[in-house]
């Protein structure tokens, strides 16, 4: 029998259906459940004494009359009373009855005993009377959770601590009360933070709170409150609802209180869409109300440096430090450590895999942990070049190639996949709530643990769980399938529905948020009780942001608004970032009178000038007005010159209005896209190139160079050479044979491009192509699929979104199959009649082919 089961259960033959109904939510290999026949199993004392209960981690007792009386029972709690009392077993009492757990003089003297024992497990974590089953469940989930915890050697940065050991201080006696520390995610920014404040404060907790540039004082204040003090919902409801004069003064005193515990803050700077957008100009405010000390008080972790101008306004409060990623000898010498640990036989390791996993993960200590453990896993190393971008100086590739190897170890496991994407709505998550939402047919510990080992969660702290900085913006384009899609909308729904019940206080505040988050992104019209008067504009704000980019065009929208009425809570960069979403989102609801309100107030500040003209060329290229949209294009790259994320930015739209004109200047816009690729070589960039060849070469072949068929071959190479190329050059190739007129051809690659990468755009565009062929079989096929995706709820998200262009799409295959156009209004009730008149119009004009 094992002897490695972190769990033990203490129950008599009595209640042991109910200790198994409890076990049923928990991995088999966690728990000792010896005897389901009380005094008869006796005969194995030595086994538990000895192994079982030394080595488990967790003493879960089913107190109760009959645990009382079962000599098995007294035994396993008095051994475990001394283990708990050198706190190396964590107890966890439930009462499945009302029996009384403190002695009374009516009981047997000779149980005087048990009830001494039980006084010692009463100290940590004890039921109400009469639990439930799925009461015990939540709090045997909450006690085991700590297991999952993913341990690993830990890389000592000493120069690091040094260098912030001199930064940080102030004068000889004090030290900036607030520091800075920037640098790429899994650099081990917060690792050397801890490491640093244990000089300090060995005992001290450090509290991570998230903050994003649409975050606000009070709802920064509140969260420091819950995770630091332990606020409930009652606490936090008095907090929410007082009136607070100077709200930055609040989060000030409450750090300060968090440092008077023993105890320090970090903001840990977290994104909505991107990671490039500065935190929030309060932030400056608070940092100067903090007072110097004996130690910081606050650290800020970003990716972004510690701007000038921040550094400026707070010199008297404020340090920074860079944490740069680290030399390849260095991580050589961990990977060694990392090897030791996690594979069961390190001797299989040989210098050249050694040394394409530490080349892989481009000086990033989280990076090559998450490599490491996953190459520990494989039997066969002949595969790893599939977990890594080995000939790759690109980090962004070697991460893009390991997602993808990742994702392809779940394509069999659902509910690890619903938990991806429910934690991409709601993020971070209690792990009870985890449950709830999820409601997996495995164990909620075997699908955390899976996608743990795999790197693509982190344990954010006790119990709650986070998507890890790898999966920024890949999730949509390399897991999610039509069929996850038509369940989230159903999860976030139901999981409104649970009522929430809080334990011990953990996570009070964060555990609203996620009823917030899923109420908003759910698009439902009431909140739970209890959560409702905890929304503020910042949710609001960052909920449209998210609808905006799912393409829930009107929800997003109608948040934004509310937010955007209330933009004077936010500082200026929130507030430009707000007044840009809300044009966007207005111009794609065509709500162009707000989207010229947005417009000019931009265009009335120096700063934002840029952003006004690049918001005006994509209203123009939303009313399909490309020579106005140019030439607002190329006023924002004038503008912006210098500003390499806004460029990049522009160049993709200006690239696409460009190829849209009538008669593009070719030489013009292919110098352009190799502007582009000389900012940064992505995915875009890298088919920009050869799509302008594509279209030079078929549009206009008189001005084109003589080796025009060299540069679309050689471009198209290296795009097709990229790890994250996906269905990039299978889109090129369908383009490419439709401007042959080969459209079965077209349509066979766009069936390669939706293999590859599911995204409803790519359906949209091979509908597209089967109409416009002028192939009857073709259009008739475009008609049915149409008219079967309409009804279809895998669709049913996407299907507003697109269906002007999809009513467009079904007019063309009604005018190839000669049917009446009438049938659109059946087709696409949602549009107005003037829309529909519009389309008609359009697609009476169009010169299509007939075969």
């Amino acid at each position: 029998m094992s002897n490695m089961f972190p769990i033990f259960f203490s129950v008599s033959s009595t209640d042991i259906a109910f200790a198994e109904e409890v076990s049923k939510k928990l991995p088999d290999d966690w728990i000792y459940l010896y005897s389901k026949t009380g005094e008869e199993g006796a005969h194995m004392w030595d086994e538990i004494s000895h192994k079982e209960l030394p080595q488990s981690q967790i003493f879960i007792i089913f107190w109760s009359k009959s645990y009382i009386a079962a000599t098995g029972c007294v035994r396993e709690i008095l051994q475990a009373k001394d283990l708990v009392q050198k706190a190396s077993l964590k107890p966890l009492v439930l009462r499945l009855d009302d029996t009384p757990i403190t002695w009374q003089d009516d009981h047997e003297e000779d149980g005087k005993p048990v009830f001494e024992a039980l006084g010692t497990m009463l100290q940590y974590r004890t039921s109400s009377p009469k639990v439930t089953v799925q009461q015990a469940i939540d709090l045997v989930e909450r006690v085991a959770e700590p297991i999952l915890r993913s341990d690993h050697p830990r890389m000592p940065r000493h120069d690091l601590q040094q260098t912030l050991s001199r930064v940080v201080k102030k004068d000889r006696f004090t030290y900036y009360p607030a520091t800075w520390v920037s640098g790429f995610n899994g650099v081990g920014r917060e690792t050397l933070i801890r490491d640093f404040s244990r000089s300090f404060t060995p005992n001290g907790r450090g509290f991570v709170i998230e903050v994003n540039e649409a975050s606000l004082p009070k709802q920064t204040w509140l969260r420091i409150e819950s995770q630091a003090f332990g606020a409930d919902h009652e606490r936090l409801k008095q907090l929410n609802d007082s009136v607070v004069i100077d709200e930055i003064k609040a989060v000030a005193d409450t750090i300060e209180r968090v440092f008077a515990a023993g105890d320090y803050v970090i903001l840990r700077h977290s994104r909505i869409v991107e990671d490039r957008v500065d935190l929030p100009g309060w932030l400056d405010d608070v940092v100067n109300a903090l007072s110097p000390a004996t130690r910081p008080k606050l650290f800020i972790i970003s990716q972004i440096p510690l701007l000038a101008e921040r550094r400026a306004r707070c010199r008297v409060s404020i340090s920074a430090q860079r944490v740069p990623a680290i030399e390849e000898h260095q991580l050589t010498e961990f990977c060694y450590q990392l090897i030791g640990y996690f594979d069961k036989n390190p001797g299989r390791w040989d210098d050249e895999e050694i040394q394409s996993i530490v080349h892989a993960s481009g000086g990033s200590v989280g990076f090559l942990v998450s490599l490491v453990r996953a190459a520990s896993g494989m039997e066969d190393f002949d595969q790893i070049d599939k977990l890594v971008a080995a000939d790759s100086h690109n980090m962004a590739a070697s991460i893009t190639t390991y997602v993808r190897w990742a994702f392809s170890q779940l394509r069999d496991f659902e509910d690890e996949q619903r938990t991806l994407l429910f934690l991409n709505d709601v993020s971070p998550c209690d792990i009870i709530d985890l449950e709830k939402a999820i409601s997996p047919k495995r164990s909620m510990f075997r699908v955390l643990g899976k996608l743990l080992e795999l790197g693509l969660i982190e344990r954010e702290s006790e119990s709650l769980y986070r998507l890890t900085p790898l999966l920024a913006n890949r999730l949509n384009r390399d897991l999610i399938r039509p069929s996850l899609l038509v369940w989230q909308r159903e999860a976030l729904v139901g999981f409104l529905k649970e009522p929430i019940e809080i334990y011990d206080n953990e996570n009070s505040y964060l555990r609203i948020e996620s009823r917030i988050q899923a109420s908003l992104l759910a698009q439902t019209d009431e909140l739970p009780n209890g959560v409702a008067n905890f929304v503020s504009a910042a949710h609001w704000f960052q909920a449209g942001i998210r609808l905006y980019h799912a393409r829930h065009r009107e929800s997003a929208y109608r948040l934004l608004k509310k937010a955007y009425l209330k933009r004077a809570e936010f500082v200026t960069a929130s507030r430009v970032e707000l007044i840009r979403y809300f044009c966007l989102s207005a111009t794609r609801n065509r709500k162009y009178e707000d989207a010229e309100k947005c417009i000019i107030l931009l265009d009335n500040v120096h700063q934002t000038r840029g952003m006004a003209s690049f918001l005006r060329a994509d209203m123009f290229e939303y009313k399909g007005n490309f020579p106005q949209a140019v030439k607002e294009y190329k006023r924002s790259i004038q503008i912006n010159e210098g500003k390499d994320h806004r460029l990049e930015r522009t160049y993709r739209p200006l690239i696409r209005c460009l190829l849209a004109l009538s008669h593009p200047d070719f030489v013009e816009t292919k110098n352009y896209a190799i502007k582009w690729l000389k900012l940064r070589q992505t995915i875009f960039s890298l088919k920009a190139l050869p799509r302008v060849y594509l279209h030079w070469k078929y549009r206009d072949p008189s001005s084109a160079p003589a080796d025009i068929n060299r540069l679309y071959s050689n471009a198209l190479a290296d795009l097709e050479r990229d790890p994250g190329v996906g269905s990039a050059h299978f889109e090129l190739k369908a383009e490419e044979a439709e401007f042959s007129g080969d459209f079965d051809g077209a349509v066979d690659y766009m069936e390669k491009a939706i293999e590859t990468d599911p995204r409803f755009e790519l359906r949209s565009e091979r509908w597209r192509l089967m109409a416009k062929s002028g192939v009857l079989e073709l259009a008739n096929r475009a008609i049915d699929e149409l008219e079967a995706a309409r009804n279809d709820s895998k669709y049913r998200d996407n299907w507003l979104p697109f269906l002007p262009a999809l009513a467009e799409i079904y007019a063309i295959a009604l005018k190839i199959t000669k049917q009446s156009y009438g049938a659109l209004n059946t087709f696409s009730p949602q549009l107005s009649s003037d829309e529909i008149g519009h389309i008609i119009a359009r697609v009476k004009r169009l010169s299509l082919p007939a075969r």
